[in-house]
């Protein structure tokens, strides 16, 4: 009979697994998961204070305090607090944190997250004052890892909306106009929205000339721009493109700052204006026109050997050459020219094509007659701008 002795048989495996490389201590057992959201990094929250309102944005964390992917329900809890004269310094320890004053809770997902705090009506008169808010993370059993640094907005009256909003399009751009608040220190800040890409523009006689100006053809989708430092009941956006339509909303903005916090209370936004900024503005009217006589002498007269060749005496004709300052908008096709006889008689078209340079050489004249000149620009889309200021010349008298 054998009698298995337990105690000498247990010492024995220690023995011979501390000799073996195979066996190894599992070591100290790791405590479960409590499967706790990441608390919300101080960098990843913004509070915004817009009418009577404040909106909150913020990056829900996608992995738990144990590093691990979240799984589950996530429920947003927002505190809303009003703080002492000196807030509270972001990097404060969570546990050292006041209470939260819950005013919402709402189930997020990781990633972009918001939520807007609708204030109460003492909250929304008055001075500026301070508010303090935190968003705290809750798993699916209500536990969380604590509430994040806090965000700082502004209590108190807003700015009032903007008034009697409208735009129109113009050759220099977009007008906007509002009914003015006069000596509000506020500003205006408007939001563009391009709702319409640009269409073909019709083909003509001579291609537009490119700028090569960046952004001629490419523009940002969204646009923020400030109608100045002073609410002049007024802007132009000169950056709006032709052949574009553009959604425009105006805001009032206050800038204000409590306890070393510089905070902004924005209006409402107002209502949105369209406005479709079509190709119907003529370009500039050309300048500087002048009109000299010459002479010139037809190709088969400049060939040595030929009949009449120029070195030989060659029969001359008359000719008035004009120019003028040449047309920097970047939609200019070309040019017209327009010429009469004498101040009674009708202008007649001499280019029935576009001219594409500041210059014309007409050969068509007839010597001792006098011509009047005019000159027209014509946009791509075929606008002629009004006639230039005229110029009178004698075509010469060969010798």
């Amino acid at each position: 009979m054998i009698v298995f002795d337990r105690k000498r048989s247990g010492a024995a495996l220690l023995a011979l697994c501390a000799g073996l490389a195979g066996c190894a201590s599992p070591g100290p057992p790791l405590s479960p998961s409590l499967k706790l959201p990441e608390v919300v990094a101080a960098t990843a929250l913004t509070a915004t204070r817009v009418g009577d309102a404040v909106t909150l944005h913020w990056t829900t964390p996608t992995r738990t305090t144990d590093k691990l992917l979240i799984a589950g329900p996530i429920t947003a809890v927002i505190c809303r607090n009003l703080p002492p004269a000196a807030p509270a310094q972001p990097a404060q320890p969570a546990s050292k944190a006041p209470p939260c004053a819950e005013v919402q809770r709402l189930s997020v997902t990781p990633g972009p997250s918001d939520a807007v705090d609708p204030l109460p009506a003492p909250l929304t008169v008055g001075p500026a004052r301070l508010l303090a808010y935190r968003v705290e993370l809750l798993n699916a059993a209500g536990r969380t890892a604590g509430p994040s640094a806090p965000v700082f907005a502004a209590a108190g009256a807003a700015p009032g909306s903007i008034e009697d909003f409208s735009g129109e399009a113009t050759k220099p751009g977009a007008l906007l106009r509002w009914r003015p608040a006069a000596g509000s220190g506020e500003t205006v800040e408007l939001d563009r929205t391009t709702v319409e890409a640009p269409a073909a523009a019709p083909t003509t006689a001579a291609p537009a000339r490119k700028t090569g100006l960046p952004g001629e053809t490419k523009e940002p989708a969204e646009l923020r721009f400030q109608a100045g430092n002073i609410d002049a009941g007024g802007t132009r956006d000169r950056t709006a493109l032709i052949g574009r339509t553009y959604s425009y909303t105006a805001q009032r903005v206050r800038t204000v700052e409590l306890s070393g916090q510089a905070l902004e209370l924005r209006s409402a936004p107002s209502a949105a204006v369209t406005v479709p900024v079509r190709d119907v503005f003529p370009p500039e009217v050309p300048a500087g026109l002048v009109a000299v006589p010459g002479f010139f002498y037809p190709s088969d007269q400049r060939s040595p050997g030929t009949p009449g060749f120029a070195g030989e005496a060659a029969a001359q004709h008359p000719a008035i050459d004009l120019s003028w300052e040449p047309d920097v908008e970047p939609r200019v096709a070309g040019y017209r020219v327009y010429r009469r006889e004498d101040s009674s008689g009708a202008w007649q078209l001499l280019t029935p094509d576009l001219v594409g340079v500041a210059a014309y050489h007409d050969a068509t004249v007839v010597a001792a007659h006098t011509y009047t000149y005019r000159v027209t620009a014509v946009s791509t889309a075929g606008n002629e701008s009004a006639p230039s200021p005229e110029a009178v010349e004698t075509a010469p008298t060969a010798h």
